[in-house]
């Protein structure tokens, strides 16, 4: 081992020194003193091959200068029997992990074929979360359009333009509430990951929605079939409720939603 390789690793030492001090701040901090050494050293021999050889060496002498500032500098650092055994603990992993893993491979790090099976395992685990998620609906996070007005209006004339010829309901409040669901389904959750969300739903044969409106459907429909069904829907509300309110319509939607849609409706209504 050269003098200039000595100074590297003593000089890598520095940072792993300053977070272990750091970690013995905090309560049951045992677990990430024995642990965090090793990670750091598989980190630097991943991010400078070069530096493998000897790399072991890096956290005995951060358990040196650790003791260092703890007798000498902070004494408030309670230098125990526990910190002493997650050091010694550390140093065997660090060994075994030196022996048995870095200096073994050409490249720490993965190759992108190696990776493959964790992408399909996260993919699994995250497929298996929404299955087992019962309560799961298209909207989780509503984001609020309160005060934008210009943007409401904009997407009201792109929308119109799209679809006048097909929300033509004899009831303005229907075709107006088209219009206000519409934007605020955009807005939340843009078409993009509705697809996504859809095949999701679709590999777990769980109910898919479709369209621009998101109508359960046992068969995929477009934007305009999507329109027809709930307008059609809204306009049989309407005959069996004398009572106009924009509320009758949204039976399927929480609180927070229908607050979120009345915005939507008032500000086009208002146009």
């Amino acid at each position: 081992m050269n003098l200039i390789s000595l100074i590297i690793d003593v000089l890598l030492t520095i940072p792993l020194s300053l977070i272990m001090i750091k970690v013995e701040k905090k309560k049951d901090s045992f677990l990430y003193a024995c642990v965090i050494p090793v990670i750091y050293i598989i980190i630097i021999a991943a991010l400078i091959p070069a530096l493998k050889k000897n790399i072991y060496l890096i956290p005995i002498f951060e358990i040196f200068i650790r003791n260092f500032y703890i007798t000498n500098i902070n004494e408030e650092l309670n230098n125990s029997k526990k910190t002493i055994f997650s050091s010694i603990i550390s140093i065997l992993l660090v060994i075994f992990m030196y022996n048995y893993f870095i200096v073994k491979v050409k490249n720490v790090l993965p190759t992108p074929e190696e990776i493959r099976p964790f992408i399909w395992l996260i993919i699994l685990f995250i497929i298996y979360s929404i299955s087992r998620d019962n309560s799961i609906k298209t909207i989780t996070n509503i984001k609020s359009l309160q005060g934008k007005n210009e943007y409401i209006l904009m997407q009201y004339a792109k929308y119109k333009a799209r679809y006048e010829k097909v929300i033509n309901s004899k009831n303005d409040t229907i075709n107006k509430l088209i219009y206000s669901l519409m934007i605020f389904k955009n807005y939340q959750q843009p078409k993009i990951y509705r697809n996504i969300n859809n095949y999701i739903k679709h590999l777990l044969n769980k109910e898919v929605k479709y369209g621009v409106l998101e109508v359960a459907s046992p068969t995929p429909i477009n934007d305009e079939e999507s329109i027809v069904k709930t307008i059609k829907k809204f306009e049989t509300i309407s005959k069996k409720n004398k009572d106009s309110k924009i509320e009758n319509y949204l039976t399927e939607y929480s609180e927070e939603e229908i607050k979120e849609i009345v915005d939507i409706y008032n500000v086009i209504n208002k146009f």
